[in-house]
């Protein structure tokens, strides 16, 4: 899924910038969104525009359903700022 499509997805499950998402709601497979988000996170001028909610602030566990691996964390949703509209 493209940055463009994510920020689609994103605006119509949530409805408007700074509102948490639940990963699920991209409805892709757990290796598509992985590989997206780590592509995401590892872009500076992306990743300042958007916040991964992390899965909890204990050490990461077993990767459950809903849950993602990120750089070795865990995440379970994300956050867009409505600063992204600057870069898709």
């Amino acid at each position: 899924m493209n940055l463009k499509s994510a920020v689609e997805k994103y605006l119509e499950v949530v409805g408007e910038f700074g509102k948490p998402m639940a990963l699920t709601e991209f409805g892709l497979s757990r290796e598509a969104t992985e590989a997206m988000l780590s592509a995401w996170e590892e872009d500076y001028q992306l990743h300042r525009h958007l916040e991964l909610i992390p899965a909890s602030d204990g050490p990461p566990g077993p990767v459950t359903e809903g849950t993602y691996l990120v750089g070795g964390l865990a995440y379970t949703g994300v956050v867009f700022r409505a600063s992204i509209r600057d870069v898709v």
